[in-house]
């Protein structure tokens, strides 16, 4: 969902962040907080005090911070990312079940979603409140996967993110880069099915996929 579905990475949590450190007058580049993106909180901390000393007052950064994310959250309409609309309308238009896998929680998710206007797209969330494990464990994605009873290979998944790309390759699901903040490794760029900055660029691939599959009616018209 973030960065992803979501501009929330750049518009709330490094903006959060960036906002937060300042105020407490230990300031942090802006591309480490892009590169803790898609990751768990316990990392995220981890990192935070790996990287800018163990005296760092995480409490008082964390009290301030989900002040200023809560706000965003229940107040302001996050913008979608380019081309976010286009495939989710092919998408049902088409009869594809979508499934929004996120390591935020559900509140959030419904939330921002249902703000953005594309919570009813969606035929199911799996959100980081519901899993033991998160990414770059598979478990959030094959949570999704087994509430639609299909066979893995049946199943593409959607990723910004290192952690998240990660997360597909350990459960061997095929997936999509869309590129945004987050940095990415060799191999989360060279086992995608494609590399992208604009996620609807992914239809093309969902048509050839799906070409002749019994029960997928492709309309070509939509997309022209």
């Amino acid at each position: 969902m973030d960065g992803l579905l979501l501009d929330s990475e750049r518009q709330m949590y490094v903006k959060c962040g960036m906002e937060t450190a300042k105020e407490l007058g230990r300031p942090v580049e802006y591309s480490f907080l892009t590169s803790l993106m898609g990751g768990s909180w316990e990392n995220y901390e981890r990192r935070f005090l790996e990287t800018y000393g163990e005296d760092y007052p995480m409490k008082e950064y964390w009290d301030k911070y989900w002040k200023k994310v809560n706000y965003i959250i229940e107040n302001i309409t996050i913008p979608l990312r380019p081309g976010v609309r286009e495939l989710l309308q092919y998408c049902k238009d088409n009869g594809i079940k979508m499934a929004v896998a996120t390591s935020s929680t559900k509140y959030i998710a419904e939330t921002c979603l249902g703000h953005a206007g594309i919570l009813e797209y969606f035929d199911h969330i799996v959100s980081g409140d519901m899993v033991i494990n998160k990414k770059p464990h598979p478990e959030v994605f094959l949570k999704a996967i087994e509430h639609f009873n299909i066979p893995i290979d049946e199943a593409l998944v959607f990723e910004d993110g290192h952690y998240g790309a990660q997360a597909a390759i350990n459960g061997k699901i095929r997936f999509i880069m869309v590129q945004d903040l987050a940095e990415l490794s060799d191999e989360d760029i060279d086992k995608a099915e494609m590399v992208t900055d604009d996620i609807s660029k992914a239809i093309e691939y969902i048509e050839k996929e799906n070409e002749g599959t019994s029960g997928i009616q492709i309309k070509t018209q939509d997309i022209r």
